[in-house]
């Protein structure tokens, strides 16, 4: 985890004494005009009585070094007692800190924490060590549960995630609506996943013409295995017109990409075309990555 130095002075997120307000305001004034002994200083007493913004603020001085030596176990000391006080911004940077020095028993506890908190991101990662079994024993059950909460909250990767997890458990119908979820914000992988459920009829209807759209928008987004697949259908005309043209450019397209079993496809293209319609091919290669592009 880079630490960036992100300080933080939020008044009203807890009761504190007016006085203690204002002089981490000082601190942070100090601060701004590039004084970080000063709010350091200004920090320090006001941390020590349990201030929880001071806590923070302070803890980032210490691991950058502004205002004095780095000290990462003060630092440390300090975050922890403004996490055990619920401060949330706390939390995350100990859960960042342990995740960096692969600490993931201490980065499961704190991403718990805050996915308990109803942080989507938390929950998508404390899905991810359950699933992997990193901080603790493998739990699927556990990584289903937090990835559909974080999937609800439109976490990209958590929907993405929570799919591949329900179609390998054969809960295909369940699968196809979140990959669907996932797609509508931009994942190829997603889309590419969807298409091939829609060409199969698996989970949904059956449905070659939009999943060689989905395969369009995910070659599009250079992704090379819906590069490969579209071109199959385009060849086989499965889902819209024949093209050999446009399977030749998108079946190229996939093996610079190093897309698996690509090869044989170019050779098999090549075999039934004639030479101007390959050279025609090969211009639309470039033209068919750019969206708005008719290449479908």
């Amino acid at each position: 985890m880079q630490i960036k130095a992100i300080f933080l002075c939020l008044p009203f997120a807890f009761a504190h004494p007016a006085a203690a307000q204002l002089k981490a305001v000082d601190g942070l004034a100090a601060l701004d005009a590039g004084d970080a002994a000063t709010a350091r200083a200004i920090w320090t007493p006001l941390a020590q009585r349990g201030d929880v913004l001071a806590q923070y603020n302070l803890a980032v001085l210490k691991l950058t070094g502004q205002g004095g030596a780095e000290n990462t176990d003060a630092a440390n000391s300090l975050l922890e007692a403004a996490a055990q006080q619920g401060y949330l911004p706390a939390q995350r940077m100990l859960a960042g800190l342990a995740s960096e020095r692969r600490d993931w028993r201490s980065a499961r506890q704190w991403y718990l924490t805050l996915a308990k908190a109803g942080e989507a991101s938390a929950q998508a990662v404390l899905a991810s060590l359950l699933e992997r079994g990193l901080g603790g024993a493998v739990d699927h059950d556990g990584a289903v549960r937090w990835y559909r909460k974080a999937a609800a909250q439109e976490h990209l990767h958590a929907q993405f995630s929570l799919a591949v997890i329900l179609a390998e458990r054969g809960d295909i119908s369940e699968a196809a609506d979140w990959f669907e979820a996932a797609a509508a914000q931009g994942d190829a992988r997603a889309m590419h996943n969807l298409a091939g459920l829609l060409a199969q009829g698996s989970g949904r209807t059956k449905d070659e013409a939009t999943a060689r759209d989905w395969y369009l928008r995910a070659a599009q987004s250079g992704y090379a295995p819906a590069m490969r697949n579209l071109a199959l259908m385009q060849a086989r005309g499965r889902g819209g017109a024949q093209s050999f043209r446009f399977a030749l450019a998108w079946a190229m397209n996939a093996y610079a990409l190093d897309a698996s079993g690509t090869a044989d496809l170019v050779e098999a293209l090549r075999e039934v075309m004639s030479d101007a319609a390959i050279a025609e091919a090969e211009v639309l290669a470039a033209d068919c990555l750019h969206a708005g592009i008719d290449c479908g």
